[in-house]
């Protein structure tokens, strides 16, 4: 069975005289061929002399250490180590007499703004009286003294102002949780809104906050119609119609006004009545119409265009073609338009 303390044992008369690993002549760990070896910290930032580069304070090394001297009676040890850069040597010893370390061989302490041996430092004359004045201190004191009054109220409403609020803390926090879960759902419901304009519009930059002078601006654009639209209905219009009410002359100041921003005015209840009434009335007139055909908006915008002479782009080839077919097929007899109105029940001769 192995004893305790496991091969250290120092007998009771050595004990406090030496140690286990002298009494067993055990060599300290580390030891290679005679040679000590430990793992050396970088105390401070250096620069190595031989690769100019930096190396900065808490980098570990493997170094030789060795007793070189002493300072009374405290040896002074020496650090030898490889630099990995560039495989050179530095060393680096220990100074008792300033409880510090020294670069000796191999590279330099990095400057750090300290006072050197022998550097001379100058001082403001001016500072040097104020601080050998002693009524300087007095007038520094009585400064001090009138800010604390003037500072202390202050303090003593900010730590009342303090303790009132946090009388409750689960009162604060339920208030304050509450904020949060609302400003919470509230930007979730933006960001959807916000990603469903885009997937919209495909549009892969990010939207601004809306704002109300954007809400305003875009509440008073109005965009006007097609032409066709207003040919269609300038077609529909009887010529021998009452004029239009005050809600289509509205309508028409806003058309004419152009595509561009136009500031709308609240209509009525009379004059949307009036409006609907008279949409109402061209819609059945150009129902019922034959000479409209049907009231197709087809056919009234092509033979409107046709007769007017524009051709649209896609149909210039086919509006060509019709017009040589015409020319060359020899004059029928015209078709008089069927009337919507009237129904043709034959006759008794017709019967027999």
């Amino acid at each position: 069975m192995q004893g305790f303390n496991m091969g250290r044992y120092v007998p009771p008369d050595q004990e406090g005289l030496t140690t286990g690993n002298k009494i067993h002549r055990k060599p300290p760990p580390g030891v290679k061929g005679g040679q000590l070896t430990v793992r050396f910290e970088m105390p401070f930032n250096i620069w190595c002399t031989h690769c100019d580069t930096h190396i900065g304070q808490g980098v570990r090394f493997n170094a030789e250490k060795k007793k070189v001297g002493n300072y009374y009676s405290s040896p002074i040890f020496a650090f030898r180590m490889k630099h990995t850069a560039c495989g050179k040597t530095i060393e680096i010893r220990t100074n008792p007499q300033n409880t510090d370390y020294v670069v000796t061989e191999g590279g330099k302490r990095q400057a750090v703004g300290e006072k050197e041996v022998g550097e001379i430092t100058l001082r403001d004359p001016n500072a040097i009286d104020k601080l050998e004045d002693p009524f300087a201190a007095l007038e520094k004191q009585a400064i001090a003294k009138t800010s604390l009054l003037e500072t202390t109220p202050r303090i003593i409403e900010l730590q009342k102002l303090n303790d009132r609020q946090w009388s409750d803390p689960y009162e604060h926090s339920r208030k304050m949780r509450k904020i949060f879960r609302e400003e919470r759902n509230r930007l979730i419901q933006k960001d959807a809104t916000a990603e469903s304009i885009r997937d919209r519009a495909s549009l892969h930059i990010p939207l601004l906050d809306e704002t109300p002078e954007d809400r305003q601006i875009a509440e008073n654009v109005e965009f006007g119609e097609d032409s066709e639209v207003g040919m269609e209905l300038a077609h529909k219009r009887s010529i021998f119609a009452p004029p239009p009410s005050s809600a289509s002359r509205l309508d028409n100041a806003s058309r004419s006004a152009g595509k561009g921003s136009v500031k709308k005015k609240k209509e009525t209840v009379e004059e949307k009545k009036d409006r609907l009434a008279e949409s109402l009335r061209l819609n059945t007139r150009a129902r019922i119409d034959p000479f409209l055909e049907g009231g197709k908006r087809e056919n009234t915008v092509s033979t409107l265009l046709a007769g007017a002479g524009i051709r649209k782009k896609g149909s210039a080839i086919e509006t060509v073609s019709k017009v040589e077919d015409t020319a060359k097929e020899p004059p029928s007899e015209v078709k008089k338009p069927a009337s919507g109105l009237l129904v043709d029940y034959g006759s008794e001769e017709e019967d027999d």
